[in-house]
């Protein structure tokens, strides 16, 4: 390489380099001192799914609910969570259907026992407790679900729009 290159291009990189630094000086984009942090029910998918489920064994269901912090250090209170179940999020999971699939109806609300207001203690991060669906009265065949939702957070906290409910599904066996 020539050395009118060389210096071309260290003049170039010296350049290059002082420039890039100058935006270090920039204001954030975010500013974190405004953030609310965000109750959700942490699951992969938004249901949980029991199929070829007997008359004669009653199922369990995990439930979690959890929120998302940087350091646990920073709450110093308990976090009580409502839950609830909302009966319109029938429809709209059927309506995502094919229409050749079998459509869920709602599970009778003399099944199961859903705490209406869950609490996750001070320096945790999870609540978490099984709840049982009594399968003895519910028909064969058919497909029974349960949408839960999270209603109601203390001020200072969000509820996820992503993972703030949660579909419980239960497929009877012919």
């Amino acid at each position: 390489m020539k050395p009118l290159n060389k210096i071309l291009l260290l003049i170039i990189a010296a350049i290059t380099a002082i420039s890039t630094t100058s935006c270090l000086k920039d204001n954030p984009i975010i500013d974190w001192t405004e953030i609310k942090y965000v109750i959700e029910i942490p699951y992969k998918s938004h249901y949980i799914l029991k199929q070829k489920v007997q008359t004669t064994v009653n199922q369990n269901f995990n439930l979690m609910v959890n929120y998302t912090i940087d350091d646990l250090a920073k709450v110093k209170e308990d976090i009580p969570v409502q839950l609830g179940v909302d009966e319109s999020m029938v429809a709209t999971y059927n309506a995502g259907l094919s229409s050749s699939t079998k459509k869920y109806i709602l599970l009778p609300a003399d099944t199961y026992s859903l705490p209406a207001q869950v609490t996750i203690k001070k320096g945790t991060r999870l609540w978490e407790d099984n709840m049982t669906v009594n399968t003895s009265n519910l028909e064969r065949g058919k497909k029974y679900i349960l949408p839960i939702k999270i209603t109601n957070v203390p001020d200072g906290y969000t509820i996820s729009g992503n993972f703030g409910h949660l579909y419980l599904r239960i497929d009877m066996v012919n």
